[in-house]
């Protein structure tokens, strides 16, 4: 019965889909890609790491999430985190809401962290 009542809800999926969603602010989004690029080598070299299987560009995710462009899926986070040695509650506690993610913040911090070539033009 109780799965009756989920399901009837027609924006179960979505709510659920979006509570799996996590911004973080975007000086500590860009240190902590950064971090896992150093450790994974390369954009796609951690794509991989976090679980992304593209042929072609497995780091096109992370490259949208490291400009703000998308949210982290919690999963991929916590892999993240997994992966850094970082405690994901810790990670969380840098969680923001989408709107007050800007160009301008990604922009300073991609700067502040030696991330030029990934500037938008």
């Amino acid at each position: 019965m109780h799965l009756v009542g989920t399901y009837a809800n027609p924006d179960w999926r979505r709510r659920s889909e979006e509570s799996a969603k996590v911004w973080l602010t975007s000086t500590y989004r860009v240190e902590l890609i950064k971090k896992g690029l150093d450790k994974a080598g390369s954009l796609n070299g951690l794509g991989r790491e976090l679980g992304y299987r593209s042929r072609v560009h497995p780091g096109w995710s992370v490259l949208q999430i490291l400009l703000g462009r998308q949210a982290f899926p919690a999963d991929r986070l916590r892999r993240l985190a997994e992966y850094l040695g970082h405690p994901y509650e810790e990670v969380l506690q840098h969680q923001t809401l989408p709107k007050k993610i800007t160009p301008e913040n990604t922009r300073d911090a991609l700067i502040k962290y030696n991330l030029w070539c990934y500037l938008p033009k």
